[in-house]
């Protein structure tokens, strides 16, 4: 029983399904039938009513916001609610079906268009079904993909705010036959996938009235949205700020060390890889620069400055006395005042040279006595260890009458940690000092030798004392810049029906394919103009313009004219523009292939058989790019439109207006419109006989530059610069070299940017390429200069001799005309030679030195070798007042152990031999002036004398040396200065002469 009931239950349920399924394709069949509904025609009862359609957008996603191309793309559905009253039913008839699913394209639709929409694809991505009630009420809700113009506003990127539009209108329809009404007045987010780079903040919705064209309403969508930054501040910023803070440190690295041009230049290096990376992602707009780009400039203009700033430190720090001359004003501001501001304390000098000249001065003050005392004998430990130990040496000096050093109180009272030097070398300047005291002549040139040696020692001294002056100086510099660089780095119903009736006796009889003229001898009248809504794009290196342009066509077809009596007063309709016969007006210089605009659009007829057809179209146009001046370029880009198939006897072509319509245009950020005229012409093409209309308009445009200007040639300035101060960087410091190669490593990263940048023409080169060609080549032969420069730099008298005509054109003419002046040695520093005065003997053979020997002697030495023979010779006979006695021991000691070239230490020749043939040297002497045997001396105060006469010798020949590669740097440092002027020279005029040229063409146009 239970089974049975079961049964009849289910054969039941579907007889009633069979009957629903029935009743729903006899409902389906009978609304949509031919004779009863046409899509084609508004749902209005009568002409005066509008259709009332309610708008809302619900967004699913938000894909993308393209900044460089200014697209934002979006998942949306585009809910849109009206009634059509041809599709109402009473449901009891058709078994209570109160809803009907039916294909959108069997019904009419509204044709509501994405307005500002950058793609060229207006319409919705599927045509889905259209949820239909009893009543005639219609739900459609299809899904779209839409890619829309939107201003990007980079002023705070990435911490930017974007506000971008959705605009929604009828293309065709004017506000007094479909009006828009918003549903809500926020879009829904109900099903909305939060994005991982944007936050939707609001998303309200607007009516908006066009103040210029009343007729026509739209529904606006603000979608307010904000960046997260987090990526940016991960990848860009913190990378940034890191490295940036590395250029602070360039002050705190001691220039010694050698790196300090390295840090710079691979700072800068970094930041121009950062700079580039960002000049891809933001819009090229030169309406604003983007915060992280103003960062980025800041602290490249930072570093620069940051390397200016350790060419001049390294500069200061490389100093010598042989060089330069510290002026007053630096040691009181960089060695007194700044280091005390600054809390940087220098620890005294506790040298043996100081504690020396202090023991002499105190010996040497006016009025002090000599203390008394034991006579004292060579006793330091470098001459004699102990008198007790060489009893030879103590008799030398048995003869004294007075002592010849400090007693031993005062030599302990002076004496520290190098006391024992300094007791030494007292005792020899006092053994100088004493006119009547007679030594070996060997010992007394040991004597002269060590004081000669406490002389050079103290010459060195001072000349150490200024280079460490300098060294500080360079220090203070450093820091000061530290602390300002710390501080300035913390511091974007009737009529409807007359309608039906009116289409169905138009289009009965109506052939699309056919010429609408009456006689086939008479062309069709098009009038033709362009409104352009958006100069999308100017693709530089491809050389295609992409515009967002509307076409309005206006012409007459006979075929399409009515009585509006007989029609209801129906003075217009709409009808789909594939229904009526188009002119094939075409792009001429397309460059993608897509010749024709989109059909989807509607066209207004008019009773008299006036058809208005205004579609919107995305043109990618062919444009010859001149590069001549790029960034600072004028473009003239044309689109040129005509029938393809028809000519002048068919269809004749007439300009509405005189240029292109910029009512509605929507600034470009990178390119301003100056004008854009149309016109007209008839052309005869090789392929054919008979002549062809078009009408062409010409798009002058000229580059907003301020992108170009603060991403590539501020940089460029910036680098390029530094080339000069590649000749004002020391040669000592070894960096020269790697300042060259960075800088032409930068410029030539900068120059494969431009080439993917400009087309790849052979036919001009743009002014950017220009300048950073010129730059190069600058770059280059800096190298080249800068290598030849430390090769003179380096130059040593045992690799190179100095020709006269360098020494008197680099070091007495250039030095002159280049305002440079080489710091004098002080006499000071030179009275150590002076004091190895080798005090003459007479021998038997030979005579008193003639004064013109003492001429020929000092010919064409030095200042400081001169100044050595000439004490020497004026110390003849120093010891006991006889010039015969005292000229053969020193000529012999000079024979032998003098190198001193006649031609200035560059030649090789020397002062010659005593006349009168034989060696004058003795080899023992009294010290009374007799003779004394060397023998009686030990082995080992022997050799100690050797030692000394050695060391003195060998410094002797390293300060002439030293004088020679003195030169040369000072020739090195000379050609540095001459090609730094010349270079500064070359760097302002080849820049103003290039960037010159745009502005006075500006001024031109």
């Amino acid at each position: 029983m239970e089974r049975t009931s079961l049964l009849c239950f289910l054969l039941f349920t579907l007889s009633q399904s069979g009957s629903c399924a029935e009743s729903e394709e006899k409902l389906m069949n009978w609304i949509l039938g031919k004779n009863r509904y046409n899509k084609l025609i508004r749902p209005a009862i009568n002409r005066s009513e509008r259709v009332n359609i309610r708008l809302q957008v619900s967004l699913a996603q938000l894909i993308s916001l393209n900044e460089r191309e200014q697209i934002m793309t979006t998942n949306a559905w585009l809910t849109q609610h009206w009634v059509d009253y041809r599709l109402s039913w009473d449901p009891s008839e058709y078994e209570g079906i109160e809803k009907l699913y039916i294909p959108s394209r069997h019904i009419w639709l509204p044709d509501i268009v994405l307005y500002n929409n950058a793609d060229g694809n207006y319409e919705v991505a599927v045509f889905t079904n259209v949820i239909v009630l009893f009543n005639g009420s219609i739900a459609w809700l299809p899904p779209a993909i839409y890619k829309s113009a939107c201003k990007i506003d980079v002023k705070h990127f990435p911490f930017d705010q974007q506000n971008c539009t959705l605009k929604f209108r009828s293309w065709t329809y004017d506000y007094t036959e479909v009006d828009l009404v918003l549903k809500a007045e926020v879009a829904s987010m109900d099903d909305f996938t939060p994005s991982g780079e944007w936050d939707i903040l609001a998303l309200p919705g607007r009516r908006t009235v066009n103040p210029l064209d009343p007729t026509y309403v739209d529904v606006t969508y603000d979608f307010i949205i904000k960046r997260k930054p987090l990526f940016y501040t991960i990848n860009l910023i913190i990378p940034c700020i890191l490295i940036t803070s590395l250029a602070i440190l360039v002050f705190y690295l001691p220039s010694d060390c050698g790196e300090k041009m390295t840090l710079c230049i691979s700072v800068l290096l970094a930041l121009t890889v950062f700079l580039l990376l960002i000049s891809k992602i933001v819009p090229p707009t030169s309406l604003d620069v983007p915060l992280i780009g103003k960062y980025l400039m800041f602290t490249m203009v930072l570093v620069t400055f940051s390397i200016i700033c350790s060419v001049c430190v390294l500069n200061v720090h490389h100093r010598s006395p042989s060089t330069h001359t510290m002026p007053a004003w630096v040691k009181l501001l960089f060695l007194v005042r700044l280091p005390k501001l600054l809390y940087m304390s220098r620890p005294q000098d506790g040298s043996a040279q100081r504690r020396l000249r202090q023991l002499r001065a105190r010996r040497d003050a006016p009025g002090t006595d000599r203390p008394a005392g034991p006579v004292a004998t060579v006793s330091s430990t470098i001459l004699q260890p102990s008198v007790g130990a060489f009893p030879s040496l103590g008799r030398l000096y048995q003869t004294n009458n007075a002592p010849f050093c400090l007693s031993p109180p005062a030599r302990r009272a002076d004496q520290g940690s190098s006391g024992v030097v300094l007791e030494g070398l007292a005792v020899a300047a006092d053994l100088h000092r004493r006119p009547g005291l007679g030594l070996v002549p060997d010992l007394q040139e040991a004597v002269d030798g060590v004081c000669f040696v406490a002389d050079h020692m103290m010459g060195d001294d001072d000349d150490q004392s200024v280079i460490e002056d300098w060294k500080y100086v360079a220090m203070v510099v450093d820091r000061l810049f530290l602390w300002v660089f710390v501080m300035v780095c913390v511091v974007g119903g009737t009529c409807s029906e007359a309608e039906h009736r009116l289409f169905s006796v138009i289009f009965t009889k109506y052939n699309q394919y056919i010429r609408p003229v009456e006689n086939v001898s008479d062309p069709v009248i098009v009038q033709f103009e362009v409104s352009m809504s958006q100069l999308v794009k100017v693709d530089e290196v491809n050389q295609i313009m992409e515009t967002n342009l509307w076409l309005r066509h206006i012409w007459n077809d006979y075929k399409l004219r009515w009585d509006p009596k007989e029609f209801g007063g129906v003075e217009f309709i709409r009808v789909p523009s594939n229904r009526i016969w188009k002119p094939d007006i075409v792009l001429y210089n397309n460059a993608v292939g897509d010749f024709q605009v989109d059909d989807k659009t509607k066209a207004l007829l008019r009773y008299n058989g006036d058809v208005t057809w205004i579609p919107p179209a995305i043109f990618k146009s062919s444009c010859k790019i001149d590069v001549t001046y790029f960034p600072f370029d004028y473009q003239n880009c044309t689109m040129k439109f005509g029938s393809w198939t028809y000519d002048k006897a068919k269809i004749d072509l007439v300009l509405i207006g005189s240029t292109i319509n910029l009512k509605d245009f929507w600034e470009s950020g990178e390119w301003v419109i100056i004008d854009a005229p149309g016109y007209k012409h008839d052309i005869k093409y090789n392929c054919c006989e008979e002549i062809y209309p078009d009408i062409t308009y010409s798009l002058y445009i000229r580059r907003l530059p301020l992108f170009y200007t603060i991403n590539m040639i501020i940089p460029c300035l910036l680098i390029s610069f530094l080339t000069v101060l590649v000749f004002y960087l020391p040669s000592d410091c070894g960096e020269k070299v790697t300042l060259c190669i960075s800088v032409l490593l930068s410029l030539t990263v900068f120059l494969l940017v431009i080439t993917e940048t400009i087309p790849s023409t052979s036919l001009v080169i743009p002014l950017i390429g220009e300048y950073l060609l010129f730059t190069m080549i600058f770059v280059t032969l800096s190298i080249v200069i800068t290598v030849f420069v430390l090769n003179v730099h380096y130059r040593t008298p045992k690799t190179h001799s100095m020709p006269r005509w360098v020494r008197r054109v680099f070091l007495g003419l250039l030095p002159k005309v280049m305002f440079m002046t080489r710091p004098v040695r002080d006499p000071r520093q030179l009275s150590g030679s002076a004091r190895l005065s080798l005090h003459p003997r007479s021998a038997p053979t030979t005579g008193p030195l003639q004064p013109h020997k003492q001429q020929v002697l000092g010919t064409g030495l030095q200042p400081r070798q001169r100044l050595l023979v000439s004490t020497e010779l004026s110390n003849l006979g120093g010891f006991n007042g006889d010039p015969a006695k005292g000229s053969s021991p020193y000529l012999c000691r000079l024979q032998r152990s003098t190198k001193l070239p006649v031609d200035g230490g560059v030649g090789g020749g020397s002062f010659g031999t005593l006349p009168g043939g034989g060696s004058p040297c003795s080899s023992s002497e009294s010290l009374n002036g007799g003779p004394l045997s060397l023998t009686t001396l030990s082995p080992e105060v022997r050799e100690a004398i050797e030692s000394v006469k050695y060391i003195a010798e060998n410094m002797r020949l390293q300060n002439e040396a030293k004088e020679v590669q003195d030169d040369w740097k000072y020739v090195a440092m000379v050609i540095d200065r001459i090609f730094l002027w010349v270079f500064i020279l070359v760097c302002i005029l080849g820049t103003a002469g290039l960037f010159l040229q745009p502005l006075l063409l500006g001024e031109d146009m």
